[in-house]
């Protein structure tokens, strides 16, 4: 989960969540005026009014950022069912100074101090219903004695509450990975599922621990996974497909009450970040490797920082790598790796490779494009993919040609699956994963810088 965002639309069930209803998606903005509209009365003193929207468009974001509804299999972000959301009205007239209101600040939520959801700001009436949260006619009162907004919200939320202000609009996404999880996997997806299995155990304590959330799917992962699927009903096969991702995501906010007033919160170090432990002079392993691989590709683009060859193992190149980076983006120069020089390396990193055009330049290298690659999947990064399959067979005849198309069919299957099996890449062979990639790339780039390999020649790299 990243951090909480404005989305473009919304998903209203005209409904209780079982009942038979009609789904309509409308503007974010839209929705919030339509709810502020229906819940509230414009005559209110101004300060009420931003207080109690505020807590609606956090209600609203809350239901879409811990995926509430859609984790449930349902094709909806939030329902107009004051039982379980807030009241919102279709196609009803909206008031004018509410909707001058709202566009101010619909970009706005509060969240407790440390935690990233947005707080599941419960209200009611305080009249004829009372609860654990903030009573519309009670901040009425407060804002006549002179309090303004952010002291309305406190006193019914907390002192220890923050209102962010101006959030990122974008376009929302499901969360599930496109492709199904599994043993011998990598990726900030993987470590996502980790973090939160290791947490649910601590309510289900027959699911396993995982030793280290480090974003490899190792068998210590499939074992948690298969468990937790045993627990929950599903099919336990031990791979992380859209229905168990789900169950996980609900399941995990559940046990951390993430859509409570009194949520257990989500901390940023429980975000995903594939950190796998300080490195320093004198690590190794896989961790070491990927590291090595986002500075070497960080170096491409960022000439301050020492590219480095990656071998698995922290010497003095690495070293100074490291240095150079921290100096270049001005973190205290200790050459050490913890958590946040981690997350500084990588959220680099990514952000280089969002900006890439996987259009494919003959000599040029791309790095892994962080999904894994199967039977089924297209775009530029699989005819990519193709084009490197193709260089490469010309060399070695046991990968067979295939059309260049973008497009991850049987006959682009069969080529990864004997590039795999060349190479002994380990996991299954009809997968393109991190490892896949990167052995591809630098057996490419191989063959184009140095000339065809002879028969039998040893590639120059160790491949792991």
């Amino acid at each position: 989960m990243p951090s909480p965002v404005i989305p473009e639309t919304i998903t209203v069930h005209l409904g209780a969540p079982n009942e038979d209803a009609e789904n309509v998606t409308v503007s974010f903005s839209d929705y919030i005026k339509n709810v502020a509209s229906s819940e509230i009365y414009p005559t209110w003193p101004e300060e009420a009014l931003k207080a109690n929207i505020i807590a609606q468009i956090s209600v609203a974001l809350n239901r879409i950022y811990t995926e509430y509804y859609r984790s449930m299999g349902k094709p909806f972000d939030i329902t107009s069912s004051t039982a379980y959301d807030q009241s919102f009205v279709y196609q009803r007239d909206i008031f004018e100074n509410i909707s001058r209101i709202v566009d101010e600040i619909f970009n706005d939520y509060i969240r407790k101090d440390e935690f990233i959801e947005p707080l599941f700001a419960t209200f009611c009436d305080g009249v004829k219903v009372s609860c654990n949260g903030l009573s519309q006619w009670g901040s009425v009162n407060l804002a006549e004695a002179g309090k303004n907004y952010l002291e309305i919200l406190k006193n019914y939320y907390g002192d220890d509450i923050t209102v962010v202000f101006d959030a990122p609009i974008e376009n929302i996404s499901s969360s599930a990975p496109a492709v199904a999880l599994k043993e011998g996997d990598t990726g900030r997806d993987v470590e996502n599922i980790q973090i939160r299995l290791n947490r649910i155990s601590a309510n289900y304590p027959g699911i396993p621990k995982i030793p280290s959330t480090d974003g490899f799917f190792g068998p210590e992962t499939t074992a948690a996974v298969k468990e937790f699927q045993r627990v929950f009903n599903l099919s336990a096969d031990g791979i992380v497909g859209n229905a168990t991702w789900y169950k996980i995501q609900f399941v995990y906010n559940a046990v951390k009450r993430l859509f409570e007033v009194n949520s257990e919160g989500l901390r940023y170090s429980e975000l995903p970040q594939n950190h796998p432990g300080e490195l320093r002079i004198g690590s190794s392993g896989r961790g070491v490797l990927i590291l090595q691989y986002y500075l070497e590709y960080i170096s491409l683009f960022v000439p301050t920082v020492q590219t480095v060859t990656p071998d698995g193992s922290f010497g003095q190149s690495t070293l100074d790598s490291v240095i150079s980076f921290q100096k270049t983006y001005g973190l205290t120069q200790t050459g050490v790796v913890d958590r946040s020089v981690w997350n500084s390396i990588q959220s680099t990193y990514y952000n280089i490779l969002s900006g890439i055009n996987y259009e494919f330049t003959e000599g040029a290298t791309l790095p892994f494009p962080g999904r894994v690659l199967i039977l089924g999947t297209s775009g530029e990064d699989v005819r990519a993919l193709q084009e490197y399959l193709n260089y490469i067979a010309n060399t070695y005849t046991e990968i067979p040609k295939i059309n260049v198309d973008g497009s991850f069919g049987e006959a682009t299957e069969r080529a990864v699956i004997a590039f795999n099996n060349l190479f002994d890449i380990p996991g299954e062979n009809t997968r393109v994963t991190a490892q896949t990639w990167n052995a591809l790339t630098d057996i490419y780039e191989d063959l184009y810088i140095g000339g065809f390999v002879r028969e039998g020649q040893y590639p120059g790299y160790t491949l792991s």
